[in-house]
């Protein structure tokens, strides 16, 4: 358990330490640190541990936190670097205490296997957007989970690797918004999203990750504070 910017942080998944699906990384409470000025550090490195229940060794082991403490509309604020190495993954998001989805993702990056996250793309809905930095919402529909689907937009040249970013959510009864340094990226009104958000109470989760095995990964993903404003 971790003391961290007011919160109280389990340092895995409230279900344990490894997905059976992504069995090639691990939840590794020595891979979660805080430094001197209050900073977190969630890592990927190599660190074997052999897991019986799936008869598996997994040799990654990464830095993931699970905030204890169920939170509801507001605003959800980091300000973080981006973890340096190829195939990386690191998110800030949410869901639900009760069921899953909903899910709201404020940010998942994906560096590439050059170990950069610059991604040049336009849509008519975002416009430019030069970092492969998303956002997403899952949810279900009917009987199916549905997503809205990842999207990037502008939010400057800073590199998000090398530049502290500030990454925002805003979450009311009638409306989810995502702003990257202040820029509004998305908005999402979509009535059953809502109210199956509205329905229950979220689990804020920040990770770093691999998308694919890599025994050699070390990273470093910095992130200053964490801090929600209730509405």
């Amino acid at each position: 358990m971790l003391q961290w910017s007011k919160y109280e942080w389990l340092t895995q998944e409230r279900w344990g330490q490894i997905h059976p699906d992504k069995n090639f990384v691990w939840y590794d409470e020595t891979a979660v640190s805080v430094d001197e000025n209050g900073f977190l550090h969630l890592k990927t490195h190599f660190n074997p541990k052999f897991f019986p229940e799936l008869n598996v060794t997994s040799n990654v082991g990464v830095g993931l936190v699970s905030c204890t403490t169920p939170l509801k509309h507001g605003v959800y604020e980091i300000e973080a670097k981006l973890p340096e190495g190829k195939n990386l993954w690191p998110a800030f998001w949410m869901w639900s205490f009760d069921f899953w989805p909903p899910e709201i993702d404020v940010f998942e990056a994906y560096s590439n296997d050059k170990g950069s996250y610059f991604s040049l793309e336009y849509n008519l809905e975002t416009g430019l957007s030069i970092w492969d930095v998303q956002t997403n919402v899952w949810w279900k529909n009917g009987i199916e989970n549905s997503m809205l689907g990842g999207k990037s937009g502008w939010f400057g040249i800073k590199n998000p690797s090398k530049e502290f970013i500030k990454y925002k959510l805003e979450w009311s009864p009638t409306y989810i918004k995502f702003f990257y340094n202040e820029k509004l990226i998305r908005t999402v009104t979509n009535q059953k999203i809502l109210e199956q958000c509205n329905n229950t109470t979220m689990n804020v989760i920040l990770n770093n990750s691999l998308r694919e095995p890599d025994d050699n990964t070390n990273s470093d993903f910095v992130i200053k504070y964490f801090k929600y404003t209730p509405f």
